[in-house]
């Protein structure tokens, strides 16, 4: 059976990702060379479902279920505001930035969740944290060098990056390649406007 690998996701505005991307920038001079793997800019976004080896013969459910709820869903804002680690900052693995004005978010996984499951896709059983991760510490870098980056980190203060409006959900492919991953849009579903 032929699959692609798929996710659903909000996308945010050139003018933050600019921002993002000076951030990291920063970071890269002011961390250990080589151990963090940092996402690039340009393909960044807040995952709302990852669905994984996707039968191609359900894309068409999918879209379906995605524009139902696009469709009845109003568009909102969010600001994208602080910096945190996963698990936490002794053994950072995971850098992102956080998300204030969540709740919607949260409530357009769930009438996601809903849809999809009734064409046999089941929901995550962790809750959903909205977050933009923008970085990742390698596998192979040695616990003191994890710590020095978590110190490093919990240093700077990111205060507001600005206040997106969210205004569609859009359906990707992702490829993994070894120059990372490649992206392409399977469609993209305008949210309610009113």
């Amino acid at each position: 059976m032929k699959t692609l690998r798929t996710f659903i996701a909000v996308d945010f505005p050139n003018e933050l990702i600019e921002k993002i991307a000076s951030i990291t920038t920063y970071f890269k001079t002011q961390l250990p060379p080589r151990s963090i793997k940092w996402v690039d800019p340009s393909k960044l976004h807040l995952t709302l479902k990852f669905m994984g080896e996707t039968p191609i013969g359900k894309l068409d459910a999918i879209k379906s279920s995605i524009n139902n709820v696009s469709r009845s869903y109003s568009a909102f804002r969010v600001e994208v505001v602080d910096l945190g680690m996963y698990p936490n900052t002794k053994q950072p693995r995971v850098i992102w930035l956080g998300i204030s004005g969540e709740e919607n978010l949260i409530l357009l996984k769930k009438q996601l969740d809903r849809s999809l499951e009734a064409v046999g896709f089941k929901p995550e059983s962790r809750a959903f944290s909205p977050h933009l991760t923008i970085g990742r510490v390698r596998r192979s870098t040695n616990k003191e060098t994890v710590e020095v980056i978590g110190q490093s980190l919990s240093q700077f203060k990111v205060k507001t990056l600005g206040v997106v409006h969210i205004e569609k959900i859009v359906y990707y492919q992702s490829e993994l390649t070894p120059q990372g991953p490649h992206y392409t849009i399977l469609q993209s579903s305008p949210l309610n406007q009113v």
